[in-house]
C-alpha cells in the first residue's frame, strides 16, 4: 500500500483505489488455488473455511483502503469536482484491464463507505458500466474446443480429463472414459454418426467435496446442449468420474441460488459468466456472478437490474403473497422476479429477539455450506423507493412495523437496511392449488429438504411450511431464518409416557420443557393441513418424527464427519448406474 499525504490528486486516489481492488482479486484467486489444493489432498474441512473466509475478504479490503483514502483526501474530501475528476482518471486506469466491471463495483463501495447518502451522486459513481466487458484482449481463451472425429471420443474424453492437471492419480481412467464416452452416447444419440465438438472451461469448479467440468456439445445439426462432469476425489480410491448430467434442470439445479459459492481460478471472470449464460440459459449475469464467489458485482448488478426494471414497469410494489411474517416485512413487483425482505422492529409473539439477532442469522446462513437448500440473500443499506411505485397498504404497513427502518425525503421511501432474494413460490400455497402427482413429489422433496439440512448441520427451528419455498426447478428451499442454528443446540426429546389418565388428557405438557427441547413427534401435528399429505410425508420420511434419529445425526456431526451429498442426485452418479447395468 503506497504513502498517502493530504495533497493527494486525483489521479493518486484513483490509484490507490485500483491497487486495493487488484489486491483483493489476487486474494480471490489465492483462494480458489487453495480450494484445488485441497480437494486433491481431500481436505474438506479446509475447503470449507476457504469459502467462509473468502465471503468476508472483499470488505476487509475495502475497510482497509478506506482508512489509507481518508488520510490522503484531506480538504478535498467532499469536493464535487475532485471526485468526478477521480472517476474519470479510474475509468482511464481500468479501460485495459482484465475485471474493468468488478474494479467499477470495488470503486463504488470504497465511495459509498466513506460517505452517508445524502453525498452520493451518480456522476461520482458507477451506476451504468463504463468499461465493456464484450471485446476483453485475452491473454489465453478460458474455454477449450476438442473435435470429435470417427472413432475418437475416447481419446477426446482422455484429454479432458487430463487438461485439469490434478496434482493426484485417477482411480481408473480408462474406466472413466469408457464410461463418458458410454453415457454421451446414450444421451445423445445423434452424435454417434456426426462430427462434433465439445466444448468446456479449462478451470475447474469447486466446491465441497466435488470438482465440476462445465461445458457445450456443439453439433451442427442438432442445438448446443451443456454437460457437466462431476469428480469426487476419496481415500484409497483417487480422482473418478462420479456422474455425467447434461439435462438442463438438474444442470441449473446445480447451478441455483441455493447452494454455496464456487472456486474457480480465473482472471476474466466476464468470459466465464457469457459462457455459462449461454450453457445455462434463464440465469442472469447477477446468479452467475455470485455462483464463481463474486458476489458483491451479483449485488451490483442485481440493484442496477432493480433500478431499471422500476423505471419501465408500471407495477407497484406490493405485500409479497403468503401469509405475513412475524419477523420480515416482504415485498415485491407483481412480476419481478426477486422479493425485498425488511426486518419489522418488534416481533410478533410468540416471536422473540431483536434486529441484530436476525441480521446474525442472515450472516450464519451466508457463511454456511448451504447445499441447495438454503435461499442466497443479498445485504443492502440505504436504497431509495419512489413514493409513487409503492402501494398504499405496503407503505402504511412498512411504516406501523419498521419505522425505525424507513425514512421519507422528499418523493422517495428510504429503507435503511433491507435484503434481496429469489422470489419463490411458498410451499403452503403451491400445495393448496397442486395435483396428487406435484404434492407426491414437492412433500417428498420438502423431507429430503429437512434430512439433508440437518446432515449438513443445520437446524432451521420452524419449520412451517409457509417458511420454505418451491423453486422454478420444482425444489423445495428454506428461507426464513429468524430460528435457524446449528444441530448442537437443540435438545431432540421423546414426549414422556403419560402416567395417569389426567396426564394423557391435559390440554398443556405435563411434564418439564427446557428452552431448547425439541420433541420431533410434534411435528406431524403442524407440517401438514390433512391425513392424505401426512401419510405422503410418512412413506420417507417418518424417522424425521423421531428424536432418535436427530439425535444420530447429532453424534455423526460431533465426529466432525462431512455430509457426502450429490447435488445430481443418486440416480445420475455412476456407480449406480452401472451397478444396476450388472445386476
Amino acid at each position: 500500500m503506497q504513502n498517502s499525504s493530504t495533497d493527494s490528486t486525483s489521479e493518486d486516489i484513483a490509484k490507490t483505489i485500483l491497487g486495493g481492488f487488484n489486491q483483493h482479486y489476487e486474494n480471490i484467486k489465492s483462494a480458489s488455488i487453495k480450494a484445488k489444493e485441497y480437494f486433491e489432498k481431500r481436505q474438506w474441512g479446509l475447503i470449507e473455511q476457504e469459502s467462509k473466509r473468502r465471503l468476508n475478504i472483499y470488505d476487509q479490503q475495502v475497510n482497509l483502503y478506506c482508512t489509507e483514502l481518508k488520510a490522503g483526501l484531506g480538504q478535498r474530501e467532499r469536493e464535487p469536482g475532485f471526485w468526478k475528476s477521480v472517476k474519470r482518471y479510474y475509468v482511464h486506469l481500468i479501460s485495459n484491464h482484465k475485471q474493468p466491471e468488478l474494479a467499477e463495483t470495488f470503486f463504488n463501495s470504497v465511495f459509498c463507505h466513506l460517505f452517508e447518502r445524502s453525498f452520493y451522486n451518480n456522476q461520482y459513481i458507477f451506476t451504468r458500466p463504463s468499461v465493456s466487458i464484450t471485446h476483453i484482449d485475452m491473454d489465453e481463451p478460458v474455454i477449450d474446443s476438442y473435435i470429435v472425429r470417427n472413432g475418437d471420443l475416447e481419446e477426446v474424453c482422455s484429454q479432458i480429463l487430463k487438461s485439469y492437471s490434478f496434482a493426484c492419480e485417477f482411480e481408473d481412467l480408462d474406466r472413466d472414459v469408457f464410461r463418458l464416452k458410454e453415457q454421451l452416447f446414450q444421451q445423445f444419440e445423434h452424435i454417434q454418426t456426426e462430427l462434433f465438438e465439445i466444448q468446456v472451461i479449462n478451470a475447474a469448479f469447486i466446491r465441497g467435496k466435488g470438482a465440476y467440468i462445465v461445458g457445450n456439445i456443439i453439433t451442427e445439426l442438432h442445438s448446443n446442449r451443456p454437460i457437466l462432469i462431476a469428480l469426487l476425489n476419496e481415500e484409497n480410491r483417487g480422482i473418478f468420474v462420479d456422474s455425467l448430467v447434461t439435462d438442463l434442470r438438474s444442470i441449473s439445479s446445480i447451478f441455483s441460488f441455493s447452494r454455496s459459492y464456487f472456486f474457480i481460478d480465473t482472471d476474466y471472470p466476464s468470459a466465464i459468466v457469457e459462457y455459462l449464460r449461454t450453457a445455462i440459459p434463464g440465469k442472469t449475469r447477477a446468479d452467475l456472478y455470485s455462483l464463481i464467489g463474486l458476489h458483491k458485482h451479483g449485488k451490483t448488478l442485481l440493484y442496477r437490474h432493480f433500478l431499471r426494471y422500476s423505471k419501465v414497469t408500471k407495477e407497484k410494489l406490493i405485500v409479497a403473497p403468503g401469509i405475513k411474517g412475524m419477523v420480515m416485512s416482504v415485498f415485491t413487483f407483481p412480476m419481478f422476479p426477486f422479493v425485498f425482505k425488511m426486518i419489522n422492529d418488534h416481533f410478533t409473539p410468540p416471536k422473540m429477539g431483536t434486529r441484530k439477532m436476525v441480521q446474525d442469522k442472515y450472516y450464519f446462513v451466508k457463511n454456511h455450506v448451504r447445499i441447495g437448500r438454503l435461499a442466497d440473500t443479498w445485504e443492502f443499506s440505504d436504497v431509495a423507493f419512489p413514493l409513487k411505485d409503492i402501494e398504499d397498504t405496503l407503505l402504511e404497513e412498512l411504516k406501523a412495523k419498521a419505522p425505525s427502518n424507513i425514512e421519507i425525503e422528499g418523493d422517495l421511501l428510504i429503507i435503511k437496511h433491507m435484503y434481496i432474494e429469489n422470489k419463490m413460490t411458498p410451499l403452503n400455497l403451491y400445495l393448496e392449488t397442486a395435483t396428487d402427482e406435484q404434492q407426491e413429489h414437492i412433500i417428498n422433496d420438502y423431507g429430503l429438504a429437512i434430512d439433508e439440512l440437518i446432515n449438513s448441520n443445520i437446524f432451521p427451528g420452524d419449520m412451517l411450511t409457509k417458511n420454505f419455498g418451491v423453486t422454478r426447478q420444482n425444489r423445495v428451499v428454506f428461507y426464513d431464518y429468524d430460528e435457524i442454528t446449528l444441530m448442537s443446540k437443540p435438545n431432540f426429546r421423546k414426549i414422556p409416557e403419560p402416567k395417569t389418565y389426567e396426564q394423557e388428557m391435559a390440554s398443556e405438557p405435563w411434564y418439564y420443557v427446557a428452552h431448547d427441547d425439541v420433541f420431533p413427534e410434534e411435528f406431524k401435528y403442524f407440517m401438514f393441513p390433512n391425513s392424505k399429505m401426512k401419510k405422503m410425508f410418512n412413506r420417507n420420511y417418518k424417522k424425521l418424527l423421531d428424536a432418535d434419529y436427530w439425535c444420530s445425526i447429532q453424534k455423526k456431526i460431533e465426529k466432525n464427519v462431512v455430509m457426502d451429498y450429490y447435488p445430481y442426485g443418486q440416480e445420475k452418479r455412476m456407480c449406480v448406474i452401472y451397478a444396476e447395468n450388472n445386476e
